[in-house]
């Protein structure tokens, strides 16, 4: 189960990071705004918190165990 999970996890940061660039940042593209912050500084906030948290999934989800050293 768990190198389903982790693969799942490695392929959505690869679509979160690669289609953030494509299509979120935008050269000068401000609007829309949220509490007055420019949509690529919120965006890119947003694009960041997700990938810490895929992170942290991902740390509790690496398929490899350590190998026990005697």
């Amino acid at each position: 189960m768990k190198p389903k999970i982790w693969n799942s996890i490695v392929l959505a940061v690869l679509v979160l990071s690669v289609g953030s660039f494509l299509f979120l940042f935008r050269e000068n593209k401000v609007d829309p705004r949220l509490l007055g912050v420019p949509f690529v500084f919120w965006t890119g906030l947003l694009v960041t918190v997700l990938l810490v948290g895929l992170t942290f999934l991902a740390s509790r989800f690496f398929p490899h165990e350590e190998s026990k050293k005697s």
